[in-house]
């Protein structure tokens, strides 16, 4: 964890020159990584921001190839943000590389959850592929519910139990809460 906060800080004076100034603000960034996102060899950036209104915003840039970056997706409100620990979300990297959002409610009432989208590139536009979260009531631990989709394939699993939808992922851009399949409600 603590690498994680150190490498998003380092990416700080990078990301601020890598928007205009009136659409990110440093103090504003929640979490940030770097990959190579688009798969063309060279290390994008990917940054969550708050928004002032309980959620993050995230923004994706790519890298130009000529010293520099663009932004190559967003998504407004992607996560919840609740500004305490154990309800503030952040950016990781799956084991293949991936970009995920992962978002969770561990601190407040008795209603826990954690969510995780994960962004992938695909069709020349970045979308939500996959989603894994899970959520309890800590005064009825028996009502534990879980899932983990892949939008890709249209399978996974809800609850333990194999599951299978429409397959299709979903553009960054147009994400919002309701696009949450069922199978992870």
């Amino acid at each position: 964890m603590l690498k994680a906060v150190i490498a998003a800080l380092s990416f700080v004076p990078l990301i601020a020159s890598a928007a205009p100034p009136e659409s990110l603000s440093p103090h504003k960034v929640i979490s940030a990584v770097a990959g190579d996102f688009n798969g063309d060899g060279s290390l994008d950036r990917a940054v969550l921001t708050d928004n002032g209104d309980s959620d993050a915003d995230l923004v994706i840039y790519v890298n130009d190839r000529n010293g520099g970056f663009k932004a190559g997706g967003s998504a407004p409100a992607i996560a919840f943000n609740g500004g305490l620990a154990g309800n503030s979300p952040e950016l990781r990297l799956s084991k293949t590389g991936a970009l995920q959002v992962h978002a969770e409610n561990m601190a407040i009432g008795r209603d826990h959850w954690e969510r995780t989208l994960t962004i992938s590139y695909r069709g020349g536009q970045f979308v939500v592929s996959g989603i894994t979260a899970s959520a309890y009531d800590t005064m009825d631990p028996k009502s534990a519910t879980s899932c983990d989709l892949n939008l890709l394939t249209g399978r996974g699993t809800s609850d333990r139990r194999k599951v299978t939808m429409k397959a299709g992922a979903i553009p960054l851009g147009q994400w919002t809460e309701d696009k949450i399949p069922a199978a992870c409600q």
